[in-house]
């Protein structure tokens, strides 16, 4: 199937540019998220908004787990993530953005800095997410499926 462009949104630059600033966020309000601070196995941190669609303990376990890896100096608030939160809170999912080093508006404690190929920071979190739900699950339980995109 060959892609083509609108005729009033011709070119990659504006197709990047429209979305960010007049596309719908969200349908509904917007995204209400509880932040955790999570130490690396190297002495630094990430910190990790969460959206919980049911404020009964352990209730997003139940769930499915919707995790975004946020793009290239993008957060928890970027259009795209906000549009996500919308999409897994409407389907009651829970939803985690992890924040890369640097990306969530404090400086990090260790040089090591967030880059596009690190696939170790991003297996340990997915690892650490996956515990987390299989631990509040209980013993025996399976926790919900959880996804990342």
């Amino acid at each position: 199937m060959n892609y083509v462009a609108p005729v009033w949104l011709p070119g990659g630059q504006l197709q990047t540019i429209w979305p960010a600033l007049y596309a719908h966020r969200v349908f509904g309000p917007h995204p209400q998220y509880r932040r955790e601070r999570w130490d690396t196995p190297d002495g630094d941190f990430i910190d990790v908004d969460f959206l919980d669609p049911d404020p009964k303990p352990g209730a997003a376990d139940e769930k499915p787990m919707l995790v975004l890896f946020h793009g290239l100096e993008g957060s928890s608030r970027s259009h795209y993530a906000e549009a996500f939160a919308d999409f897994a809170r409407e389907r009651g999912m829970a939803f985690a953005v992890p924040h890369f080093r640097g990306c969530s508006g404090e400086i990090n404690r260790a040089p090591r800095a967030y880059h596009s190929g690190d696939f170790e920071e991003v297996g340990w979190i997915l690892a650490r997410v996956q515990a987390r739900r299989q631990t509040q699950a209980g013993p025996g339980a399976a926790a919900a499926p959880l996804v990342a995109v």
